[in-house]
């Protein structure tokens, strides 16, 4: 559907570094930049970016590709959607056959799905009919300005039973496709499709990408049990993978190096509202390790920021486990009793919750507020002291559990190692392994390595080593794709050929051989090494098979064949 030019603009027209930028922290090392992967879990960075080729890889999960195949992993796009989106990006117009729309793949009509719902809710909340619900429940009640609705893409499922099926119909959609996007559920007796929706007002889920994936809808009925429904898991959507707001916040995160973490939807809107744009909200969960990991490759400090109730002070408590887990530092936030991050914001705005970050405490000593450390007995000590310990371990950098553990030892009133003794309990078990166990030669690897890296001519190692000179069937496939784009084009581009590569698993081979960096001084003497090396390995092959023909020939009796394979022999100089 896309020509093959215009991918080639789009991909020339997107920085990988830049792109990938947009959803990690990442940092600077050597030519290189590295993060924390984000397509497995792990506590040391070993996820690599390359600026020169373009390319990325992480030598934990295998993983590894171009911009395209980020996008598609990361954001769970197909190829078409992808390109279409960094053409948008780029403002590179894609000239494409749209008659083939319907044919989109399964994610491409959820996506498809998602946005045509955004739009039908944007619309019913601005027409006349429900005008109440805009100027009285969302400006008056809620106090939300204008900028913020328009901002959060705030909108309104109306009180039909259909209002969304008929308008998606419009727009080539199905009740099936609903479904699948889950906005639409069938009907058991009758058998038919309804909307999920109904007299709600709707906050909008989006991606890292800024599309739609999912809604959260708040009740305007009176009586209605439940407060807010939110969209099922779909393809697209798994609820303890996304953090509400990240779309929005993510770079106000990354400038100011901390995050505050509110629970709920109208939590976010108020802060921004106020000018605190650093915000996500947990929508009333714990978070899981997904999630923290998430926000951990934009932050490094947490204010959880919850109401002061109880509920607040336990959904505090069940949060920082994961929050530790993913390298995080957490503060917690104590707003004035009665309130909670919405109510602040609106009666005392930006002044009040800056002054509340600065008062913000550790989660030690918020942990032991209510506890007489002196009165508690030996068993509610020991519950503090394997708490503390369990919390510590999960702390990679040396200093600062050693500070997190000399804090929690003053406070509690016993001895540090006590701490450090239930620390290597906790963490005594098997050591989780990472990353593929691949068999391939180093010989043959460093070889194929050091031609993506050398800017000289490479004819003569093509015709001195061929394909069939390699004992790696994938090393194999991917020497002769660089033969061939070398014929072809006259160099050797990684990036070029992960482009025409729909194998993930082989695109990932390339850029993990493609991503390891050579001395430029080096790259000559290196090269003639690896090429003796490499037909030194196929002189050994040559002699192995020739020798076990040359004793199945003589076993056989055929001294006719036996005369030819030694002369065979004498010819390789073997």
């Amino acid at each position: 559907m896309i020509p093959e030019e215009t991918i080639e603009q789009i991909r020339l027209a997107t920085d990988i570094v830049q792109l990938i930028g947009e959803f990690l922290r990442l940092k600077k090392r050597g030519k290189n930049y590295t993060a924390l992967c984000p397509f497995h879990t792990e506590k040391t960075p070993s996820f690599s970016v390359s600026s020169d080729k373009q390319i990325f890889h992480c030598f934990g999960c295998g993983k590894g590709g171009n911009v395209f195949s980020f996008l598609m992993e990361h954001e769970k796009m197909s190829f078409i959607e992808t390109v279409r989106h960094l053409a948008q990006k780029a403002n590179i117009t894609i000239r494409e056959d749209r008659r083939d729309d319907f044919k989109r793949e399964v994610l491409d009509r959820i996506h498809y799905a998602n946005r045509v719902a955004l739009e039908y809710f944007r619309k019913t909340l601005f027409d006349d009919k429900y005008w109440e619900v805009l100027d009285k429940y969302l400006r008056q009640r809620r106090r939300i300005d204008d900028e913020m609705i328009q901002q959060f893409q705030l909108g309104l499922a109306g009180q039909e039973w259909d209002g969304l099926m008929r308008y998606a119909a419009t727009k080539d959609l199905t009740g099936e496709d609903l479904e699948k996007a889950g906005l639409a559920v069938l009907s058991e007796k009758k058998g038919n499709y309804f909307d999920r929706f109904r007299q709600r007002l709707m906050i909008p889920i989006f991606n890292l990408s800024q599309k739609p994936i999912a809604f959260g809808g708040r009740t305007l009925k009176k009586g209605e049990q439940a407060k807010y429904v939110n969209s099922p898991e779909t393809e697209l959507y798994i609820k303890g993978n996304v953090l509400y707001g990240l779309n929005f916040a993510k770079d106000h995160i990354r400038d100011a190096g901390s995050v505050y973490i509110v629970e709920g939807y109208f939590d976010v809107i108020s802060l921004w509202q106020v000018g605190i744009k650093n915000v996500v909200a947990s929508s009333g969960t714990a978070f899981t390790t997904q999630q923290a990991r998430l926000l951990a490759r934009f932050a490094q400090e947490v204010y959880l920021f919850f109401d002061a109730d109880s509920a607040g002070r336990n959904a505090a408590l069940r949060s920082v486990d994961a929050l530790y887990d993913a390298g995080l530092e957490v503060k917690v936030i104590t707003p004035p009793q009665g309130e909670d991050p919405d109510s602040v914001a609106k009666a005392y705005g930006f002044d009040k919750i800056d002054e509340l970050r600065s008062d913000a405490v550790g989660f030690i000593p918020f942990r032991v507020r209510d506890v007489d450390i002196r009165t508690t007995g030996i068993i509610g000590k020991e519950k503090l002291v394997k708490e503390f310990a369990s919390l510590g371990a999960k702390i990679q950098d040396p200093t600062r559990r050693t500070v997190f553990y000399t804090e929690a030892a003053t406070v509690l009133g016993v001895d540090v190692q006590l701490l450090q003794a239930g620390a290597g309990r906790e963490s005594s078990g098997p050591a989780p392994t990472t990353g593929r166990k691949r068999k391939y030669s180093p010989v043959e690897v460093d070889f194929i390595s050091l031609l993506f890296n050398n800017p000289g001519s490479i004819d003569d190692i093509f015709e001195q080593i061929s394909a069939d000179d390699f004992d790696s069937r994938e090393l194999s496939r991917l020497y002769a794709a660089m033969i061939s784009q070398y014929q072809t084009h006259g160099l050797v581009d990684a990036k070029k050929l992960i482009d025409n590569i729909h194998d993930e698993s082989f695109a990932s081979l390339v850029a993990e051989v493609a991503l390891t960096e050579w001395e430029r001084d080096k790259i000559e003497s290196e090269a003639h090494r690896l090429v003796k090396l490499m037909l030194e390995a196929k002189r050994k092959r040559i002699r192995q098979r020739l020798q076990k023909e040359l004793a199945q020939a003589e076993a056989d009796g055929d001294n006719e064949k036996a005369g030819r394979i030694l002369e065979e022999l004498k010819s390789y100089g073997l």
